[in-house]
């Protein structure tokens, strides 16, 4: 598998992508360890993730939690993606604009970031991805709850490869965790997730409606808000109503925003 990606960073990001790296490593040793509880797969399999460049210069540390990669088994998640939201614009044969998943989550971020504008302020996934990943553009982090891909057709998740990882990296020890750990966010949006949320640390609920849950979530001596929405690739949902407009309200009434905004935080 490949452990990083091959793309420039700020020095300063360098310590993160070493933690990041050695964390990696002995994941895939735990599942090398662990195959016969692998389903599908084997260990060098593994889809590493992680934080895109600049992530750590963004005032509001987003991270995106999803459920597996689709289709790059070995490879890293963070370095195939970086060209195609920066350079090609397209997603496969897709074009970026057109691909829910990878447009709603730059455009969400983008709202996040920019003091949350009306999402019609909002510019297209195209001309945010020219400037993502740079000291002028904003940045996120993503990972999956699972560190497989789905190899199979179909747009549906493979809940018992999903299940099977998600366990393995939780149970004897808590990979997932000590990622969430090193990216250190301080909003973390999650993808329909269910009970899996409880993996990640201690949660305090906050709200609940018929788009979002929200928690506090503690790990490692770090709060973070935890948004568990519908998965960014739903189809029937609307972008304002069921994704930016719930999220943005979770994120106002934390007041999260504002108090790692403010020149004394």
């Amino acid at each position: 598998m490949q452990y990083r990606p091959n793309i420039p960073y700020p020095t300063n990001e360098e310590a993160k992508l070493v933690l990041l790296e050695n964390l990696f490593r002995e994941w895939e040793q735990h599942f090398a360890s662990n195959a016969s509880a692998l389903t599908k797969h084997l260990a060098e399999d593994m889809v590493a993730d992680g934080f895109y460049p600049y992530y750590f210069a963004q005032k509001v540390r987003i991270l995106f939690i999803g459920r597996e990669a689709r289709d790059i088994s070995g490879c890293n998640y963070i370095d195939v993606l970086f060209p195609a939201y920066h350079e090609k614009k397209r997603i496969g044969n897709q074009p970026l604009n057109k691909s829910k998943f990878h447009y709603r989550m730059l455009c969400i971020a983008y709202g996040i970031l920019k003091g949350m504008p009306a999402w019609k302020d909002i510019p297209y996934a195209t001309e945010i991805g020219d400037g993502f990943g740079t000291a002028d553009g904003i940045s996120f982090a993503f990972m999956n709850v699972s560190k497989l891909s789905k190899e199979t057709e179909g747009w549906t998740s493979d809940w018992g490869v999903i299940n099977s990882a998600h366990a393995l990296s939780t149970q004897s020890r808590n990979f997932n965790q000590e990622e969430i750990a090193i990216l250190e966010p301080h909003v973390i949006i999650t993808m329909h997730l269910g009970d899996r949320i409880g993996s990640f640390g201690a949660l305090t609920p906050i709200q609940s409606s018929n788009q979002t849950r929200s928690f506090w979530l503690e790990i490692g001596g770090h709060r973070a808000l935890l948004i568990d929405t519908w998965h960014l690739s739903a189809p029937y949902k609307n972008d304002l109503r069921d994704f930016y407009d719930p999220i943005c309200d979770a994120v106002r009434r934390s007041g999260m925003v504002q108090q790692v905004s403010s020149p004394a935080a």
